[in-house]
């Protein structure tokens, strides 16, 4: 679903939303991995910032572009400038350590995947700090994600991977998770296979184009649809429990075989704030969060950009990062060779 464009799934984004801002004093602010807290209104009302809000990223792409949305509409709402800053290596890791270290007084908040969050609730790092301390207070959802090829690929459907006889190669880009799953499906078909890690997204694409690997991931949103409708990339499968319309020729993964489970391999892009931020400064952000992304110039930019920004319930939200967590736990050897 698209903010302007609610045929695509079963609950529209604006009942979420509506639903969301008519609850939000009582709603749950504060996600630090199963507990919220309630909101005085009177608090929530009182709390403005003082100086520009930083956003910070850790890589391009559909992050980028929703943050400099936000940095045009949501000044009109919390009366400062927004700035974006953006923290690159590490799979994120790098970005969350900015975030966790800045002031908690509602002038820093992230924008960044949920992969990052599971990967560092789940490995050994550097840091002293643990990551289900850093508060949610929003998560957006995305479409399904899909396994690419390029039209020149000898692999024009999963049945054609499923007769391979060289290693099929496989470009990962950024903290995809959905390596999991695709090494896992592999390897019980005793598909060969190898996995290379380029730059980014768009790197790990052109690999794809110019034939120097065969299959690639990504979300079904902006560039990714658009060079699928131009004939530019061929989408094979997606992870889903039922057909994308914008796609209905491209079979999901439970009518390829694989466990329904798989479908909470999605792409979940999380809005954080440093710990020990107040309750009543995350609620004000949040309840100005919401309405800059139901604000008329980010719905007309959502459907032109083909981004959706929708607001992922929490029981939801909570459901597929369990999934993850267990998932990661289970698959240690995978993760550890290729996240």
């Amino acid at each position: 679903m698209r903010v302007g464009n609610l045929k695509h799934r079963n609950a529209t984004y604006g009942c979420r939303v509506s639903s969301a801002s008519a609850l939000l004093i009582s709603f749950f602010i504060v996600f630090a991995f199963g507990s919220f807290n309630e909101i005085p209104a009177a608090q929530t009302e009182a709390w403005k910032p003082s100086r520009p809000i930083r956003i910070i990223l850790s890589g391009r792409g559909a992050y980028d572009l929703i943050a400099r949305q936000l940095a045009l509409v949501l000044p009109d709402y919390l009366g400062q400038k927004v700035t974006v800053q953006l923290v690159t290596g590490a799979q994120g890791f790098n970005a969350m350590d900015v975030l966790q270290g800045s002031k908690p007084d509602g002038h820093t908040i992230s924008l960044l995947g949920v992969a990052t969050y599971v990967g560092l609730a789940t490995t050994k790092t550097q840091y002293s700090w643990d990551v289900r301390n850093i508060p949610m207070i929003m998560a957006l959802d995305t479409p399904p994600y899909g396994i690419f090829s390029s039209p020149k690929s000898p692999y024009k459907s999963y049945q054609d991977i499923l007769k391979a006889k060289t290693q099929v190669r496989v470009a990962l880009a950024g903290a995809t998770f959905v390596v999991i799953p695709l090494a896992v499906d592999f390897e019980q078909k005793k598909i060969p296979y190898t996995m290379a890690r380029f730059k980014d997204v768009a790197d790990a694409k052109l690999a794809v184009l110019a034939g120097n690997a065969d299959l690639t991931s990504g979300a079904l949103t902006g560039i990714n649809t658009t060079q699928i409708k131009a004939g530019d990339m061929t989408l094979l499968w997606i992870y889903s429990s039922k057909r994308y319309p914008e796609f209905p020729d491209a079979p999901t993964h439970v009518e390829l075989g694989m466990p329904k489970e798989w479908s909470d391999y999605a792409l979940t892009r999380l809005i954080q704030v440093p710990p020990g931020t107040p309750g009543h400064i995350q609620s004000a952000l949040r309840e100005s969060l919401i309405k800059a992304f139901k604000d008329k110039r980010t719905v007309e930019w959502s459907e032109k950009a083909d981004t959706p920004v929708d607001l992922l319930p929490e029981p939801e939200l909570k459901q597929r990062i369990n999934f993850l967590i267990k998932s990661f736990n289970e698959n240690k050897k995978i993760v550890d060779t290729y996240y």
